[in-house]
């Protein structure tokens, strides 16, 4: 088979693949056009991290041979998970993997807007000594009520870190059955956002969750809310947070994501005083990197052993007999 890989699998895909030919990309690869010639005969294609463009039918419309694509991480919105299908494309994720992370990333985001820390923190750097600042007290966490917006792998970890800390933990999905972790409570996304001293974000970005922040949940919120978002930055409406922000309507918002990646130089969002953001770097860490290539590389190995991969996102097409992959059909029929 022929397997395009990430240039950060090269050590490790090299041992295992032994018979196949190997062909790799950088991770900063830009040129959608000489990727998709790249992709034209390929069967795999295993990626770390998402391109600057995303992977639709300017870049695979022309890869009749390409059965399997695995990207790390979680999150298919980089796809167009319609047209994978109607090519018989199967699309595998590392989901869940770095849940930890993109916890721990949330809650200390969290502590750093009630705290203020980076505030106090660039006095010192400043030669000055300040026990207090300009605007906003410090406010602690305990006592506060936590609303999460999605409640998977890594809303369950931010919710029971939450309650440990003494805060109220209330959460929305759009299904109210959905178990949830003790101490949690359901509720609709209008009382979420009016009764949250913390809004914090965990769902994929998919249609139905575009801009699932608007302009009316966003002026719901108390103005002395923050809202948190390690998820997708889609799930808000940008310009209407933006607005929310500059004018004081709510006290501040931690963001690892945005509408657009990279953010650009000049955008609002790295400025505004009461704005703390990552680059989309919630996910990243030594331990998780090489579970990440590790997880790739494992799927990889399975789909070419002629077993059906892991993890995927449209099962379906395989049960329907849309799949390229003709040996995994019959495996799983």
């Amino acid at each position: 088979m022929i397997i395009v890989l990430d240039e950060a699998y090269r050590d490790e895909a090299d041992k295992r693949f032994a018979g196949h030919e190997l062909r790799y990309f950088p991770p900063t690869y830009a040129d959608r056009g000489k990727f998709s010639e790249m992709l034209a005969d390929a069967h795999v294609l295993g990626m770390r991290r998402v391109l600057p463009f995303p992977i639709d039918r300017r870049v695979v419309g022309g890869a009749a041979a390409l059965q399997f694509i695995h990207k790390s991480g979680s999150g298919a919105d980089h796809f167009d998970t319609d047209l994978l299908s109607e090519l018989g494309i199967l699309l595998g994720l590392n989901t869940g993997f770095n849940a930890v992370t993109v916890a721990e990333h949330t809650v200390s985001m969290i502590l750093i807007l009630l705290r203020r820390i980076t505030d106090f923190a660039a006095i010192i750097d400043s030669g000055r000594w300040a026990l207090s600042l300009p605007g906003d007290e410090p406010l602690m966490l305990s006592g506060k009520t936590i609303g999460l917006v999605g409640i998977g792998a890594i809303g369950a970890r931010v919710a029971r870190a939450m309650i440990a800390m003494d805060a109220k933990v209330i959460a929305y999905h759009p299904d109210p059955k959905k178990p949830l972790p003790e101490g949690v409570e359901w509720v609709d996304l209008d009382t979420l956002v009016a009764a949250s001293d913390v809004v914090s974000l965990h769902t994929p970005l998919t249609p139905a969750t575009t801009r699932l922040i608007g302009a009316r949940q966003i002026g719901l919120m108390k103005p002395t809310a923050i809202l948190v978002n390690t998820a997708r930055g889609g799930v808000v409406d940008e310009p209407a947070l933006i607005a929310a922000l500059q004018e004081g309507r709510i006290r501040a918002a931690g963001l690892d994501v945005f509408e657009e990646e990279p953010l650009p130089p000049n955008h609002p969002l790295r400025s505004l005083p009461n704005v703390f953001a990552t680059p989309h770097i919630a996910g990243v860490a030594k331990e998780v990197t090489s579970r990440q290539i590790e997880g790739t590389l494992d799927n990889i190995a399975i789909f070419v052993s002629g077993a059906c991969p892991e993890r995927l996102v449209n099962p379906v097409i395989l049960k329907d007999g849309r799949a390229r992959a003709r040996h995994l059909i019959r495996a799983f029929a």
